[in-house]
């Protein structure tokens, strides 16, 4: 019934089990919600969730990677560069997007054979064009400096609908994996051996190792113009090629529709390693509705705003965020992994009521997207590695890293990189059982494009984590203006707590712009400590926050 969230008989051993203090919208007064950490592990928790997608784009105002290229240069800004070093990014996504089955790999490198003078520019799916400063000799060396793990994205719709068939394309891209991956003086077939040995000329005669390639990017999109046989054809000819250069390299295919997947998992089986689920919400809000009615946006207040745009992504019956997906349910009961390569918290005002709202909150949309992580963590059993989108840029406003491509103003941080960004440095590897008591809720009742009305939120979102020295409470205090105090009972974990542990507590304000002569940036990390009594122990969690909970342990 409530397929990816919540199921009856996995209730009973439910890794959050809530009893409701319902409260309304008023704001009555809230006590204290009780948390027991359970010692049982419900799944891993992997590193790679926390990833980034450096996406190059062509298209509504946005050129993603470019805009942080010193001009004339191929040269990131030095404060772009230094944001992204403090976000502690263990895998990046790179091209693309959906230019990525429009881009020519060979546009982005240099002295290719043949050709003189710069490198061109990239006309994409719109048919506008981009630069290409920022190619993938920049994007792997930027890689290897900071200790990322590069994703990189193939055209696959050049394959898909070559008239020849997808061999020729299939071996285009099998030449830029010998690009990355081979020994330069590797003894490969056909014109195989040209390319590393050409990466040597570029300045790297060491392979840069590239663990994971994606074959095309949401296919769904073009893939309903072949049959289905044409597409696992294409699909099974650059796995050939791919894997005669490089057999070891993970493989990631489009998950979507379901239905496809599971023809392409019956088919290829082990030779597809994650297949790739995308999840943005709620993309553009044309009006506003509650029940069957139309709302005037204008009688509505920031704070029921606020709770619309956080309450992400679905929130199950026990209050908290959840992912109702079937193409996650349906990698479970086959036994497959997931690759979540794009998601996060975009949406905007359409025309028809951008004039009637004064709300657009960057640190409300951050706060959306870390109930959307949440509801990701939650799937860990399935979901292994998530890219969100994007990490770069100056048009869309989702990034994780807004930089001027004019260079006038310093790049900033906004929320919901920051939100990633906190994940990514204080987690643990193994998700815990968590018992919540006393939990106050609220009523979401609008419906604004894909945030839908939504019944009892939790206004504390809380998941456990642990390493093997630490314990971290991830927690989204979803309250408009209240403090709500938790107190944390670890009588159940094997082990002593340490006398102190720490808050790393994100907190933002509502309104863009900034006031005076505050920081650019709408939101900010700070640290605090608390003390620690015996195994149990309370913190106070500001209104509007997301806070990661440090427990020696």
């Amino acid at each position: 019934m409530f397929r990816g969230c919540f199921r009856l008989g996995a209730w009973l051993s439910s890794a959050l089990t809530l009893v409701a203090a319902s409260v309304t919208m008023a704001d009555a007064p809230i006590g204290p919600v009780h948390v027991k950490v359970r010692a049982q592990v419900l799944h891993r928790i992997d590193s790679r969730l926390f990833g980034q997608f450096m996406e190059k784009a062509s298209w509504g105002s946005e050129i993603g990677s470019e805009t942080a290229v010193i001009p004339g240069t191929h040269e990131l800004r030095p404060q772009a560069k230094e944001l992204i070093r403090q976000m502690q990014i263990p895998v990046v996504r790179f091209p693309g997007g959906t230019d990525a089955d429009y881009i020519d790999w060979l546009d982005m490198i240099d002295r290719v054979p043949g050709r003189s003078g710069g490198r061109p520019l990239t006309t994409g799916h719109t048919g506008n064009q981009v630069t290409n400063y920022f190619g993938y000799d920049e994007f792997l060396r930027f890689c290897e400096e900071l200790k990322m793990e590069p994703v990189i994205v193939v055209n696959f719709r050049d394959g898909l609908f070559a008239a020849d068939g997808a061999r020729r394309a299939a071996h285009h891209a099998a030449q830029l994996v010998a690009y990355c991956n081979a020994e330069a003086d590797a003894a490969l077939p056909d014109d195989l051996a040209t390319w590393p040995r050409l990466r040597a000329a570029n300045g790297h005669p060491r392979p840069y190792g590239v663990n994971y390639l994606q074959i095309g990017n949401e296919t769904w999109a073009f893939a309903n113009k072949v049959s289905e046989e044409q597409y696992l054809i294409a699909l099974e000819a650059y796995l050939d090629a791919i894997r005669r250069v490089d057999p070891g390299l993970c493989v990631i295919v489009d998950g979507q529709p379901p239905e496809r997947a599971l023809r392409v998992q019956q088919r290829l089986g082990d030779r597809i390693n994650y297949y790739a689920v995308h999840h943005y919400q709620p993309w553009q809000i044309r009006e506003i509705r509650r029940g069957d009615a139309q709302v005037d946006a204008a009688t509505l207040s920031d704070k029921d705003l606020w709770y619309a745009w956080v309450t992400l992504p679905q929130i199950a019956p026990d209050g908290q965020s959840c992912l109702q997906r079937s193409e996650l349910d349906q990698a479970r009961n086959r036994h497959y992994k997931v690759a979540m390569t794009e998601w996060n918290w975009n949406g905007w005002w359409g025309p028809e009521i951008r004039e009637q709202v004064t709300f657009d909150s960057l640190f409300a949309k951050g706060i959306g997207a870390a109930g959307i992580l949440h509801a990701i963590m939650r799937q860990g059993d399935v979901v292994e590695l998530a890219t969100q989108s994007m990490l770069i840029g100056d048009g869309w406003k989702i990034h994780a890293i807004w930089c001027d491509r004019t260079g006038q103003t310093p790049p900033q941080m906004l929320p919901s990189g920051q939100v990633t960004m906190l994940y990514s440095q204080h987690h643990g590897t193994r998700r815990l059982q968590v018992d919540v008591a006393d939990m106050p809720r609220y009523d979401q009742p609008f419906r604004l494009a894909g945030i839908g009305p939504a019944h009892q939120v939790a206004y504390l979102d809380v998941l456990a984590t642990r390493d093997d020295e630490k314990l971290y409470l991830h927690v989204i205090n979803r309250h408009f203006d209240q403090t709500v105090t938790m107190q944390v009972d670890l009588s159940a974990l094997d082990g002593r707590a340490g006398t102190k542990g720490t808050l790393h507590i994100l907190e933002g304000r509502l309104n863009n712009p900034p006031p005076n002569s505050e920081t650019l940036a709408s939101a900010q990390i700070r640290k605090a400590t608390f003390d620690i009594a015996g195994e149990e122990f309370t913190v106070h969690l500001p209104h509007r926050s997301v806070v990661v909970v440090e427990v020696p342990h």
